[in-house]
């Protein structure tokens, strides 16, 4: 019986996995795949694939690893696969469609900081990494290189009957003649959003463990914990929570100031959050703080507009964490952003509206 492999949710890298995680994201990491290919050892494959996309020095690693697999692989496209996955998807030696599927091509996307020189060398690297994705697409539809990279530059949306013409799947599954199409739009979270998080993560994985007297023995930089890990010890919110409980000895807080204090910290943030996540943090059997409130917003996709930068500078300074400086990342190089500056936060919008191009899915170029 053939080992099954899903691709759900954002493409993101291993780095990343455990913070889409601990946000009940939907994600998919290169170390997955290859633990699911190692259990399989050698027997046959069916990847199923239902995703927008995401990073895509991940989406390369997987179809190399599921390229070079030496079992059979069957790949089944069961809702859409976009951007990264569709690169991914290409790794079948059979590529099969649901009717109701589709597949989307584009350009890789980046941010570029610099002056004219920086930004014309980041266009040329970004129409290679075109010419390389257009590879994958060329070896199983068979299409020119031309074709293929006037498709990329439409950002074209393929049925699963005009994904079988131009050859990028051999069948479609259950009934040929199907032609229903699908809405679907998606956004990788912003490379900002997901390192404050990891540090204000971190940060409060160390209070826990001294809270239990366990000294944390390395900084948060050199840590790089996986998701299980950081669900095993504590959650952040939880960290919160345990900190808001003196210790013996320690004088007691007024729970009536402690009541108010939380209510108008969650007033600060309310206006750029859903009005009924607002109501239920406040006055709900499991009141929220305004920190809970605000990363359950995000991981819903709760937030108003762009809120969501602001919402996390005030929920951080309720928290008490507004002090907290983001650590340096060994992964990349990209540009350390502080949350509680306005001009940062102005910056992160700028950059945050050039890859989010009206919430379409997108590939993030990092390096």
């Amino acid at each position: 019986m053939p080992t099954r492999i899903d691709i759900r949710g954002y493409i993101v890298s291993n780095d990343d996995q455990w913070i889409y995680d601990w946000l009940e994201l939907e994600s998919t990491s290169p170390a997955q795949v290859m633990r699911a290919m190692e259990e399989a050892n050698g027997d046959d494959l069916e990847v199923y694939i239902n995703s927008p996309g995401g990073d895509v020095y991940t989406g390369s690693e997987i179809y190399t690893a599921l390229k070079e697999y030496r079992g059979n692989v069957t790949v089944k496209i069961t809702g859409i696969a976009a951007s990264a996955a569709s690169i991914i998807a290409m790794a079948g030696k059979k590529v099969m469609i649901s009717p109701t599927a589709q597949i989307m091509i584009h350009n890789v996307s980046s941010v570029s900081i610099g002056d004219y020189r920086a930004h014309a060398h980041e266009s040329d690297v970004l129409k290679n990494w075109n010419k390389s994705i257009a590879n994958a697409y060329r070896l199983k539809s068979g299409l020119s290189e031309a074709e293929l990279l006037k498709l990329m530059n439409q950002e074209t949306w393929l049925t699963a009957q005009e994904a079988l013409d131009k050859g990028f799947v051999d069948e479609i599954m259950f009934d040929e003649e199907g032609t229903l199409r699908l809405a679907a739009s998606a956004q990788v979270l912003p490379r900002q959003v997901i390192d404050k998080i990891r540090n204000e993560l971190l940060k409060k994985k160390g209070e826990v463990n001294n809270v239990n007297g366990n000294q944390l023995n390395q900084t948060p930089a050199a840590q790089a914990p996986a998701a299980q890990t950081v669900q095993n010890v504590v959650s952040a919110p939880q960290a919160v929570a345990c900190a808001s409980h003196p210790a013996a000895g320690t004088p007691a807080v007024d729970p009536v100031a402690q009541e108010r204090e939380r209510l108008r910290a969650i007033d600060e943030i309310a206006a750029n959050i859903d009005p009924e996540l607002v109501k239920e943090a406040k006055y709900s059997p499991n009141p929220m703080t305004a920190e809970e409130l605000a990363f359950r917003a995000m991981k819903e996709g709760k937030i108003i507009n762009s809120g969501l930068f602001d919402a996390a500078v005030a929920a951080n300074k309720a928290a008490g964490t507004d002090g907290v400086q983001a650590s340096a990342l060994s992964q990349n190089s990209e540009k350390e952003y502080d949350l509680n500056n306005l001009k940062d936060v102005n910056a992160i919008f700028a950059a945050f509206a050039a890859t989010s191009q009206a919430h379409r899915p997108q590939n993030i170029r990092r390096g």
